[in-house]
């Protein structure tokens, strides 16, 4: 693995599990701080679409059970790279939407999913205070 996969989705779980505006900047300014560096082959690559192969090789290899990802760990997998990874490449590099676009068909093919992105700001803003499920406003 070229991936330090395990420091990358530390906690994949918990984090893939926001609940406020404020739980949301928090784990992604740790995840900025802690984590993105660890991006770096994938972000400044001269070929992103091989870099972007070579990185969801590496998550499937770290988290497949007999050959396939299982249902749950695929799920925050998927909310951890719409949450930290997309917006933070979209928000700190000039290419991002370039390799945000690579990286999210390669993962939708690897993966066999379908998932997009958007950015930080539109993520920060769409959460709700609700009370027993009935949304009140915003957090």
């Amino acid at each position: 693995m070229n991936y330090n996969v395990d420091k990358i989705f530390e906690d994949v779980a918990y984090l893939s599990k926001v609940h406020s505006k404020n739980e949301y900047e928090g784990n992604t300014r740790r995840f900025k701080l802690d984590r993105y560096e660890e991006l770096s082959d994938l972000v400044h690559a001269d070929d992103v679409e091989t870099e972007a192969k070579r990185f969801c090789e590496d998550i499937f290899l770290s988290f497949k059970k007999f050959g396939k990802v299982r249902g749950t760990d695929q799920m925050n997998l998927n909310y951890f790279m719409i949450y930290y990874v997309f917006p933070t490449i979209l928000c700190e590099e000039q290419e991002g939407k370039v390799i945000c676009d690579t990286l999210r068909d390669t993962w939708n093919t690897y993966f066999k999913c379908n998932i997009n992105y958007t950015d930080y700001n539109t993520l920060y803003e769409g959460f709700q205070t609700k009370i027993f499920g009935i949304p009140i406003g915003k957090n």
